[in-house]
């Protein structure tokens, strides 16, 4: 895509459109703050569909403590048209487009390792590298926000290196033993359990609820038909002169 060429970029999430300048925009990403590539961003919208539209719950009040671009924040208003939002993002970078696409929800540049909000539904943390053998930077992190919320959604990166033979260093056979195993590290220090995931082979969505014990892990297959395009070109599918207005939501 040549973003050079066109002042704003649009991107539709399910029912929600992202209006991106040319300005904001970087080459190898596309979007402010964004560390990885479209297909990745798209990918990771299915998964945190996956997991978030088995919550049940009706009007949540969600905080996005690494809100980027406001991909997951679509995610969320796309399921829950009523839903609150909060969206936080350490890079200022990201504030003037997290404003334009969100300009009735609540816009903040925290540091996550600083601030955690003191009470929502759902709590989202997108975290930039995070595995288990990671964890121990994130401890207080993960404590300060697992106590703000009922549900609490995180990102883990470590399936990206299941490809290259790293299931060795964590003892396992499979990648959902991984999620037992952090499953397991977790609930020494917070108050909820994994009880859902959505992976795909860079990355995984995980939900943590106010459990004792799951009986067993849910792992559930990024969303197949939520609608994603960027401009014209629908993800994953054919060309379109504008975007569909009339998909539905997968809930």
């Amino acid at each position: 895509m040549d973003f050079s060429k066109n002042k704003n970029m649009k991107y539709k999430i399910g029912t929600q459109e992202l209006d991106i300048t040319n300005d904001e925009t970087k080459e190898a990403k596309g979007t402010p703050g964004q560390i990885v590539g479209w297909r990745d961003v798209a990918i990771t919208c299915k998964t945190l569909h996956a997991v978030s539209a088995l919550i049940d719950i009706e009007k949540p009040t969600i905080v996005d403590g690494i809100a980027r671009s406001g991909f997951w924040g679509a995610i969320f208003r796309h399921i829950w048209p009523d839903c609150k939002l909060h969206l936080n993002d350490l890079d200022k970078t990201c504030l003037p487009t997290l404003e334009r696409n969100f300009p009735n929800d609540k816009i903040t540049n925290n540091s996550i390792h600083q601030w955690a909000p003191k009470k929502c539904d759902i709590a989202l943390l997108d975290f930039d590298h995070f595995t288990l053998k990671l964890m121990p930077k994130f401890k207080e992190v993960l404590i300060n926000w697992s106590n703000s919320c009922k549900y609490f959604i995180i990102a883990d990166g470590a399936c990206f290196g299941f490809k290259f033979g790293n299931m060795k260093h964590y003892g396992i056979t499979n990648d959902e033993e991984y999620y037992y195993k952090l499953d397991e590290e977790l609930s020494k220090f917070l108050n909820k359990r994994i009880t859902v995931v959505s992976k795909f082979p860079n990355a995984a969505t995980i939900l943590l609820e106010d459990v004792k014990k799951p009986k067993k892990i849910i792992f559930v297959e990024p969303t197949p038909d939520l609608f994603l395009a960027r401009g014209n070109e629908v993800f994953g599918g054919k060309k379109i002169t504008a975007p569909d207005t009339k998909q539905r939501t997968i809930f």
